[in-house]
């Protein structure tokens, strides 16, 4: 996190947030500061320390759209880093040969992203910070039946556009919208879950972000690929072990049977085949 300018940083939260963040540039500088020290503290998971962070200082009902925006100015302050994680890409090119025989195990798609300990993603691994990369990749396999682009290739492209926070906050929604939009895959995105059906019904396969809990935002954000097979859809990646939700018969029957009921969409991607 190191040259991050806090001044910048807080007032461009202050504007995004608008009314959902009722201080203004003193109480957002305080809250970046506090994100900033818990990313880069030595204890614990930097992941978890930033989003806890974060959860104490913004409202119990922040709008979806209010995080995606803030999604998107911390992707914009750390393309201003130019911080250079090209030695990732050897390490994910040799670690990844030791993960395709589970992939093909599980149908084509990533399950297990517990397992990607191995495989770097700017300053964090995969494992913690890689789901919205996953989803990406499951997505583009769903739509293909093949794989477009190589993982370790596509962690690489994220990093230099899309990763938030080193890769220690994962990575914004948009950056996946406008990933796909650039390698031909129409895509779209809405924060209003009243739409989620109906851009199910009319996407080829879709990325969703979400609370793991609606009721309790400190256990995180997800993102998972949700595959849509002769109009039913699979949730894919959901808990990071192998299990997979689905199939069910529309978007929100699927998020409504993650993790017991517990799930809030925050964003929904829908992508079609060229």
């Amino acid at each position: 996190m190191a040259g991050i300018n806090l001044n910048n940083i807080a007032g461009s939260v202050s504007k995004a947030a608008g009314s959902a963040v009722s201080s203004a540039k003193s109480s957002a500088e305080s809250a970046v500061s506090s994100v900033k020290s818990a990313a880069t503290s030595s204890e614990g998971n930097p992941r978890d320390n930033a989003f806890k962070a974060i959860c104490a200082v913004i409202p119990g009902k922040v709008s979806n759209d209010t995080v995606l925006k803030a999604f998107e100015l911390m992707r914009k302050q750390q393309a201003t880093m130019k911080k250079d994680f090209s030695a990732n890409l050897k390490k994910n090119l040799s670690a990844f040969t030791s993960h395709q025989d589970v992939i093909k195990a599980n149908k084509g798609y990533v399950e297990d992203q517990n397992k990607y300990t191995d495989m770097a993603y700017g300053e964090s691994t995969m494992q913690y910070s890689g789901c919205e990369v996953f989803a990406t990749f499951n997505a583009l396999f769903n739509l293909t039946g093949k794989y477009p682009i190589s993982l370790p290739d596509m962690i690489s492209q994220y990093e230099k556009d899309g990763m938030v926070m080193a890769g220690k906050f994962g990575t914004s929604p948009q950056a996946i919208c406008d990933f796909l939009n650039k390698k031909g895959y129409p895509a779209s995105i809405t924060t209003k879950d009243t739409e989620f059906d109906a851009l199910g019904k009319k996407s080829d396969s879709l990325i969703l972000t979400m609370y793991n809990d609606k009721e309790d935002i400190s256990k995180e954000v997800h993102t998972v690929n949700i595959s849509k097979e002769n109009g039913k859809f699979t949730a894919h990646n959901v808990y990071c072990n192998g299990k997979v939700v689905g199939p069910y018969d529309s978007v929100s029957q699927t998020i409504a049977n993650i993790n017991k009921g517990k799930a809030k969409g925050i964003t929904l991607i829908g992508v079609n085949k060229k």
